[in-house]
């Protein structure tokens, strides 16, 4: 069955359709958690390997913000394609969590080292950079991408920005403890961004979404 505009009803999104895939985000946000916990359960706790695991925790809160703060609770635009590219995006943005989670035992594992392993820079940082990535996507397919313009368009640009600073960061592959500092202020200055882009419109309360 299709709508006058020719969608297909059976792909409309509805609030809770939206409410699932924002508990499935949470889900997978624990494997973040997990990876920390495991990591620093694994190996010797000093000061030096709970902070990388506290700063690597802090990598997962900080998908959390911007996701939730810019994409959660949002429906997207009531059009075949954008239905399909918000539902397909939430995938790369999943994988991409779950595969930080991951990289965080072997990152706490070596909190010693003068330099991270080159293989676990990359996958933290490329699922950094990956999720930020997937998350420009969603947000292009979002309704509110047209009805906030100065809000989104600047946000998705400093979102790839974060992205391209987040492989830098995996290039250079610094002590642990530093690379998930950096990865984590790649993140929040984004986060930091978006929120003073959005206090910058004529009526903020109008982008928060409707419970």
């Amino acid at each position: 069955m299709s709508s006058a505009d020719g969608v297909d009803v059976t792909l409309a999104p509805s609030s809770s359709l939206v409410e699932r895939f924002g508990l499935f985000i949470i889900i997978v946000l624990g494997e973040v958690v997990v990876g920390a916990v495991t990591g620093m359960s694994d190996a010797e706790r000093t000061a030096l390997t709970i902070t990388t695991g506290m700063l690597g925790l802090m990598i997962g809160f900080a998908f959390w913000w911007t996701y939730f703060d810019f994409v959660g609770r949002r429906l997207p635009r009531f059009e075949r394609g954008s239905i399909i590219q918000w539902m397909y995006s939430h995938l790369p943005i999943t994988m991409s969590i779950a595969a930080a989670g991951a990289a965080l035992v072997s990152l706490i594992e070596h909190a010693h080292d003068a330099r991270t392993p080159e293989a676990t820079a990359w996958l933290l940082g490329g699922s950094v950079a990956l999720g930020l990535c997937s998350i420009v996507i969603t947000m292009s397919s979002l309704d509110d991408w047209d009805r906030f313009p100065t809000l989104y368009r600047p946000v998705a640009a400093a979102t790839l920005v974060g992205a391209l600073a987040a492989l830098g960061w995996a290039w250079l592959h610094p002590a642990p403890w530093l690379l998930a500092l950096l990865l984590l202020t790649s993140l929040t200055a984004v986060w930091i961004f978006a929120n003073y882009r959005w206090l910058q419109l004529d009526d903020p309360d109008a982008a928060i979404p409707a419970d």
